[in-house]
């Protein structure tokens, strides 16, 4: 009792004890108007923080030198866009993405060698068909059809195409294999041709029966699409060696071509001064390559596209040779047959297309 009044302060309450029977220090109670220690409530003294263990505030401390995303944070910085899918079907360009370039092209390559083969099967059918029917201008036209063109606007119109068509092609696509001297000079061969066929020829035609109109949108549409053909490939896909211009095909093409063409022109001079000013009828065409074929003109278009086609080597310039030729020889065939029988002195030792041959 006396170890137990001793340990009691006024004030204060009962003590507790502690371990091993020592008695603890009581609580004292705060003064009236004294703040309350934060975090006990008022009823006791101020708690000191708890540490943390040293891993964990190893770990907060490389947290907070981590930089802010002002400072560079990858989730501050904005997204590129994904490269478009190398494979599976096409998207439309809402979708954000197209195919390939290289897949195009692919395309495209096997589309120009589509459109060739087709000039070829198309030219056998027209062989047949002019065969059957003949040629619908001309002096062969039919008199009964009720939409006609005057022959110079004709020919303008209708060759046209093959010389506005390469001229686009050239200037408003990518043209990459022009940039090769080989690939420039087959397609100048090519338009060549057609300035002198649509921008000079038209104008120097005397006369001349109406043509169809049905005639002459058949022709239009297919300059547009030799046209096409032709340029494209040239500008885009045919691949020559640097030396290509003087290869032994490149150089036979070309004197073929450049001979055709002047045996062409020069054989239409012959036949536009057959009448003089004034005259009607028709006449017996001689001079030049006419004393040896009924069709001189056409023989010497057919020389030049088979230079022309000898001197790319390739489908597509093959394809117009060949078309080129069934269309001129059924027509050459009606040429001969009608001076048979227009003319009695009409010299019988003259072929039809090919001097000596045919």
């Amino acid at each position: 009792m006396r170890r137990a009044a001793r340990a009691w302060r006024p004030g204060g309450g009962v003590p507790s004890r502690g371990r091993g029977g020592k008695a603890c220090r009581p609580a004292s109670r705060p003064a009236p108007g004294a703040p309350r220690a934060r975090g006990t409530g008022g009823t006791g003294p101020r708690v000191a923080p708890r540490r943390l263990k040293p891993a964990r505030e190893e770990r907060l401390a490389s947290r907070a030198r981590r930089p802010t995303p002002a400072s560079g944070n990858r989730a501050s910085q904005p997204l590129t866009a994904l490269p478009p899918p190398i494979c599976g079907p096409p998207r439309s360009p809402s979708n954000g993405a197209s195919l390939p370039s290289s897949v195009m092209e692919l395309a495209e390559r096997f589309l120009l060698d589509a459109l060739a083969y087709f000039e070829c099967a198309f030219g056998f059918v027209a062989f047949v068909l002019l065969t059957l029917v003949g040629s619908p201008y001309g002096r062969y036209a039919s008199q009964r059809s009720a939409w006609r063109l005057a022959a110079p606007t004709a020919w303008l119109v209708q060759e046209l195409p093959s010389l506005v068509v390469p001229l686009f092609v050239c200037f408003c696509t990518a043209a990459e294999r022009l940039r090769h001297w080989p690939n420039r000079v087959l397609l100048a061969m090519f338009l060549v041709h057609y300035i002198q066929r649509s921008l000079i020829f038209p104008f120097l035609i005397r006369g001349g029966k109406p043509t169809p109109l049905y005639s002459c949108v058949i022709a239009f549409i297919f300059c547009t699409y030799n046209g096409y053909l032709q340029s494209r490939y040239l500008s885009e896909y045919a691949v020559y060696a640097v030396d290509w211009v003087t290869d032994p095909r490149f150089l036979t093409g070309f004197v073929l071509w450049l001979v055709g063409m002047l045996i062409n022109i020069h054989s239409d001079h012959i036949l536009r001064n057959l009448r003089q000013p004034g005259e009607t009828g028709y006449k017996i065409p001689r001079g030049g390559l006419f004393e040896y074929v009924s069709a001189a003109n056409y023989f010497g278009e057919v020389v030049e596209w088979c230079g022309y086609g000898l001197a790319t080597w390739s489908v597509q310039g093959g394809a117009f040779a060949l078309f080129t030729f069934c269309v001129l020889f059924t027509r050459a065939q009606q040429h001969h047959q009608w001076y048979l029988e227009k003319f009695e002195d009409y010299p019988k030792s003259r072929k039809t297309l090919i001097p000596f041959l045919i």
